[in-house]
């Protein structure tokens, strides 16, 4: 047998051994949930809610896709497959390694496949961290603003604005500030582009609303009510400490988000927050097994000799 042939029949079996073991790893944090509870609250729903929630979940990883590849297309081979293999792949260890361990695979996959070097992939990761924090913020803020809804969208418009005029320097003093600690010197990370903002920005709008709508079918609550319990699960789950999958502190956003708005009981709360929560990782998961077995996470993104990158 050839080399190459060795080589492809490691890679195949490599392959289904860690699709397996996500499997496997999925299935474990999910033996104690209560799935007759679940699947009664499940029926509860109409299908095609589901079915637009799952595409609205899916639609936020490409968009944080593109802001990726909107990064790293000059200097990776980063098409759109790529983009999306490498953002679901990340996306699925964040929530599948407690303490947020997961993220060090965004580091790892950039050093590895693309040959960027650790440091720059860290400065990559950690501004992408930021301006995610920087945009959620400011939609929370918004969203629970006691004002009326106009109000609170020009109020949006402007702690955006601001945001995007602020963060350049924000991002200069923590690359200082990151140079410094570790005692090394080279090319800093530009801010984030335009691009990048437009993604970020779309990327939660369309994250919130996928998460809200099953909400509003679960919960006797208003639509504004259902948006600020998807977006207090959201700023539970960006909390450095995490159980693996954020089972706990997501639904206890939730319950805490929309009881701040609407009078329901925490125990319907909770179980629909729990429901919702199992759609997205079954989302996450599922996106980042056929990335894996369509080996889209796992290609090399160091560019040829000559020639541009895939579109």
């Amino acid at each position: 047998m050839s080399e190459k042939h060795k080589q492809s029949g490691k890679k195949f079996w490599i392959t289904w051994l860690v699709t397996l073991a996500a499997v496997l790893a999925l299935g474990w944090m999910l033996r104690q949930v209560d799935w007759q509870q679940a699947a009664t609250t499940w029926s509860r729903v109409a299908p095609h809610v589901w079915l637009l929630s799952a595409a609205g979940l899916a639609a936020s990883h490409l968009l944080r896709a593109g802001r990726v590849r909107a990064e790293w297309r000059g200097q990776l081979r980063m098409g759109w497959r790529e983009a999306w293999g490498l953002m679901v792949r990340h996306s699925a260890w964040v929530v599948l390694v407690p303490m947020r361990g997961g993220e060090a695979i965004y580091v790892w996959a950039l050093h590895r496949q693309g040959g960027v070097t650790l440091r720059q992939a860290s400065l990559s990761l950690l501004r992408l961290r930021l301006q995610d924090m920087t945009v959620l913020a400011v939609l929370a803020l918004a969203l629970f603003a006691p004002f009326s809804w106009p109000w609170r969208l020009l109020l949006l418009a402007a702690m955006l604005a601001a945001a995007i005029w602020l963060l350049p320097a924000v991002w200069f003093i923590v690359q200082e500030r990151a140079a410094r600690r570790s005692g090394e010197s080279g090319r800093q990370l530009a801010p984030p582009a335009w691009a990048s903002w437009a993604y970020a920005v779309s990327n939660w709008v369309v994250k919130l609303a996928a998460i809200a709508w099953p909400l509003l079918s679960l919960l006797p609550v208003d639509f504004d009510a259902a948006l600020k319990g998807a977006a207090g699960g959201e700023l539970a789950a960006a909390l450095p400490v995490q159980p693996p999958a954020g089972f706990g502190p997501y639904e206890a956003g939730v319950i805490a988000a929309v009881r701040s708005a609407a009078d329901v009981p925490w125990s319907a709360i909770a179980l629909a927050a729990l429901v919702v929560h199992l759609l997205a990782l079954a989302v996450t998961v599922g996106s980042s097994i056929i990335a894996r077995l369509l080996g889209w996470s796992h290609s090399d993104l160091r560019r040829p000799p000559s020639g541009p990158g895939p579109a």
